[in-house]
């Protein structure tokens, strides 16, 4: 019978408290390892650079190597608390923001199938708007098992799956995800991404709407 994977002795070499992530070094001081406020175990106290962990490593994320069930040294990994999070006041603007951008999309599909002569339109509209219900939950789904996976340290959905779905049109159900659960709110580049990827879709679905009329 073979044991868990195995666990390593670090120190915390960089924090950034307002953004709760850091960096973990290995006491070998190779290899260091991305870390999430959410990696650390119920009763861990507020992470401080110097302090020294034991901790897993996490291969397969987007970032690089990353710590995952980490604790202070001699204790054992529990699951954190589950807190319910709130939208920032940033948040709720993004939620209103795809708010005013779908609706803009469905009375602009709206229009252009009411005043449209085509037949095919007529036809594709509602399995459109089946397809695009479908992914936007599947995404919400997808985002609450990321997180989930984050905080009990197990395999990470990676950033491209996530931004993937959110180009299919998913984007609503992420948008609506990232600000209740408070996930993937922080990092810059992947918000960036993403937006980049509700830009696209939207252009897409409006053009091709356009071009069906």
């Amino acid at each position: 019978m073979t044991g868990g994977p195995a666990r390593v002795e670090g120190t915390l070499t960089s924090w950034d408290d307002d953004r709760g992530f850091g960096f973990l070094t290995p006491t070998s001081g190779r290899g260091r390892a991305f870390v999430h406020i959410t990696a650390f175990g119920r009763g861990t106290a507020r992470p401080r650079v110097g302090d020294i962990y034991s901790y897993e490593v996490d291969r397969h994320g987007d970032r690089g190597p990353a710590a995952v069930r980490v604790s202070s040294v001699g204790t054992r990994w529990s699951v954190p608390r589950a807190r319910a999070p709130r939208p920032t006041r940033a948040g709720r603007v993004a939620l209103v923001v795809g708010l005013v951008v779908v609706l803009g999309v469905a009375a602009g599909a709206w229009a252009l199938t009411r005043g449209s002569t085509s037949p095919l339109l007529g036809v594709l509209t509602p399995w459109l708007i089946g397809g695009l219900v479908g992914v936007t939950v599947l995404t919400a789904l997808v985002y609450a098992l990321d997180k989930s996976a984050a905080r009990r340290g197990r395999h990470r959905v990676p950033e491209r799956t996530l931004l993937l779905l959110g180009l299919l049109g998913g984007w609503p159900g992420a948008l609506v995800a990232q600000q209740l659960l408070r996930h993937k709110t922080s990092k810059r580049s992947f918000q960036l991404a993403f937006w980049a990827t509700v830009g696209m879709n939207v252009l897409v679905v409006t053009l091709s709407l356009a071009l069906l009329r």
